[in-house]
């Protein structure tokens, strides 16, 4: 046999065996869930749901890595996922975990009927009539008004119209629903600019909690699973109007995603807003004859559930609940704004966003059940997501608490200790990029790069300092100065390039594209940089040790940095560390950079981020940075156009804050 021969061979048998181990794994998950099925003793259903996670987790690294089998991985893993919901789903039978779906059932019945679902409460003497011997004793909160929202009852009585007035009419809608998420999902991953393997729907597909809410359960957050799919088939698709009625129908199914508005709203556009807030807005009109009764009891579900939370359940001692509920809601709040400042040009951008914001939500709730993790599934096809998958896949353990009516004290350990552990390392991992090897550069040109406006008191003396500098060339960029600043320039020897668009980093970007040098230098022409810390900071990149080399004000003369500029530079390197990993002391205006790295940066930011940016995207792609210490002056002449005003300080602080969170 030839050597091409044996290597098509043994890639042959890798495939078999891959496609073996995988059909070995599910068929092992199959059984499980028919010794699950209808089986309604908590211990076995939590621990068969273990179980199914550690079935799950290899299979979902050998889909997420490819089984390169063409059709073939791909309809096993179909194939499979619904022989699970065939074997967990028992059409007959109340649910084994959970009586929700006598509640859609109930308010199906109340709807057909004619009657406003937000009118009554199940025991309302108005209602007596419609009671039974299959639905209505097994009817949870009967004393409290519907809380779900329009499109969840909406799904109720389709579900009754379709598929008649059983108790699990609803569940077969929601298997429907499921499957064409399914489908949205393929046609995502198919679209994937990186081509990944089709089989990663295994990850949504085979997840346990999928399995055992939706098909054996019934839970209508199957919905949320559609809607969230239809969000990133349609931002992948750029049709941004139908990404709103997207997010619109899984917060019509379930509250909680209506965050996302907010978080995507800057990329989506106003079309995206306007279509959701529309399509939210109109689907309570039927349901406004009992006005803010629409709601349901929905302020008291808030204030009494008090289920199955981490961080709130941890906080509330010390703080109260009242306390914990408003901090954790602020924190949340505060993270949807920063997640609104990210990039969401890829629908893999969207996908961690959404997992981010959705997860925090589970994170920071006093009331989390299981089947509420549905709503991340969706993005782990995507993205890879070993945290969220942890802790969607051992939530069941909250089911526990039915036995004693208190939940374990190691339960909450388990689940979210172990979540926070996996998320911490994942951090820590981002954090240790291996750098990029630098050949040094033989027989570099540099160039230095002075932005100014209005700087004709101070300008002479940094152009005369550039003039004993290691700069081959000086280029002073003139903002539209009004004093004279690019004539006095031109007399004392420099480049000028004019850039009277308003921006600092478009006029950093303007002298950098007016040179051809190998290394450009950037330094404020107000004389607060001095030209003799050129060599050390060139040290380094010239040394091959670097690709940008930052000059660290540590030590600034009295005047030189006013306090709100300490506080600010202190938040931005605070974030760099926290978001990125970057272990810095300063955000400098002086700075220098190899041209092929400022070229590979591609930078986009035109205002007081570009520097951050800088900063940022180095890091990100395991380019080294270096800090080196320079003096720090105080201005040598004319008056401060950001510093020594608060206004235009605090929205440049705003900016660079804003650049840390886009690229986090």
């Amino acid at each position: 046999m030839s050597v091409s021969g044996a290597l098509r061979s043994g890639g042959t048998h890798a495939r078999n065996g891959r496609l073996v181990a995988l059909a070995l794994l599910g068929v092992l998950m199959l059984a499980l869930q028919l010794r699950l099925r209808g089986d309604g003793d908590v211990w076995t259903q939590v621990a068969g749901q273990l179980v199914a996670l550690a079935l799950f987790l290899p299979a979902a690294l050998l889909c997420w890595r490819g089984l390169r089998a063409s059709l073939v991985g791909v309809a096993l893993v179909l194939a499979l996922a619904v022989g699970f919901r065939a074997a967990a789903f028992e059409p007959s039978a109340t649910p084994p975990l959970s009586t929700d779906v006598h509640r859609y059932a109930w308010d199906a019945r109340i709807q057909a009927a004619g009657i406003n679902p937000y009118r009554y409460a199940p025991l309302d003497p108005a209602l007596a009539e419609l009671r039974d011997e299959v639905v209505w004793p097994r009817v949870n909160l009967p004393r409290w008004h519907t809380v779900y929202p329009p499109g969840a009852e909406a799904s109720f009585l389709a579900g009754r119209a379709v598929f008649g007035d059983g108790l699990r009419a609803t569940t077969w809608l929601y298997l429907a629903a499921e499957a064409a998420a399914v489908g949205l999902l393929l046609l995502v991953l198919r679209r994937l600019p990186s081509r990944p393997p089709p089989e990663r729907i295994a990850l949504y597909a085979w997840h346990p909690l999928a399995v055992s809410e939706i098909a054996a359960n019934g839970h209508v957050d199957a919905l949320a699973v559609l809607a969230l799919a239809a969000l990133l088939a349609a931002w992948q698709a750029r049709r941004f109007a139908l990404a709103g009625a997207a997010v619109a129908l899984a917060a019509l199914a379930k509250l909680g995603p209506i965050l996302l508005l907010p978080a995507l709203a800057r990329r989506g556009g106003p079309r995206f807003a306007l279509v959701a807030l529309a399509l939210c807005a109109l689907a309570y009109v039927p349901y406004l004859s009992v006005g803010w009764g629409a709601l349901g009891d929905l302020r008291d579900y808030v204030e009494r559930q008090r289920f199955g939370g981490s961080l709130w359940w941890a906080l509330s001692p010390l703080t109260g609940k009242t306390g914990a509920t408003v901090l954790l809601g602020a924190g949340l709040v505060v993270l949807v704004a920063l997640v609104a400042l990210r990039e969401h040009d890829t629908v893999e951008q969207v996908a961690r966003s959404c997992l981010l914001v959705l997860g925090t939500l589970l994170l920071v709730n006093s009331y989390v059940q299981p089947w509420h993790a549905l709503w991340l599934l969706p993005f782990f096809a995507i993205v890879a997501a070993p945290a969220w998958i942890w802790l969607a896949g051992s939530l069941p353990l909250l089911y526990l608490f039915a036995l004693d009516f208190e939940l374990p004290v190691w339960v909450r350990p388990a689940v979210y200790g172990t979540f926070g552990a996996i998320a911490a390392a994942r951090l820590l991992a981002r954090r240790h990029r291996p750098s990029v090897p630098l050949v040094p550069l033989a027989r570099p040109r540099i160039a230095a790069v002075i932005p100014v406006l209005n700087e004709s008191a101070a300008l002479p003396g940094v152009l005369s300092g550039l003039a004993a500098s290691p700069a081959d060339e000086v280029i002073v960029v003139d903002g539209g100065s009004s004093d004279g600043s690019a004539g006095l320039a031109r007399s004392l020897g420099a480049k000028v390039v004019v850039e009277t668009r308003r921006g600092y980093g478009r006029a950093c970007a303007a002298g950098a594209a007016a040179t051809d040098a190998d290394i450009v230098v950037f330094l404020d022409g107000d004389g607060s940089d001095d030209p003799a810390a050129l060599p050390a900071l060139l040290g380094p990149v010239l040394a091959g040790r670097a690709v940008l080399a930052l000059g660290a004000r540590t030590r600034p003369e009295p005047g030189a940095l006013l306090p709100h500029q300490r506080l600010g530079n202190r938040l931005v390197v605070g974030l760099l560390r926290l978001v990125h990993g970057v272990s810095l002391r300063d955000v400098p205006p002086m700075r220098a950079i190899r041209r092929d790295a400022l070229e590979a940066l591609a930078l986009r930011e035109l205002t007081y981020g570009w520097t951050t940016e800088m900063i940022v995207k180095a890091a990100r792609g395991g380019l080294p940075i270096v800090e080196v210490e320079v003096p720090c002056r105080a201005r040598r002449g004319g008056e401060s156009k950001i510093a020594g005003r608060a206004l235009p300080s605090a929205r440049a602080g705003a900016r660079m804050l804003a650049v840390v969170a886009r690229y986090a």
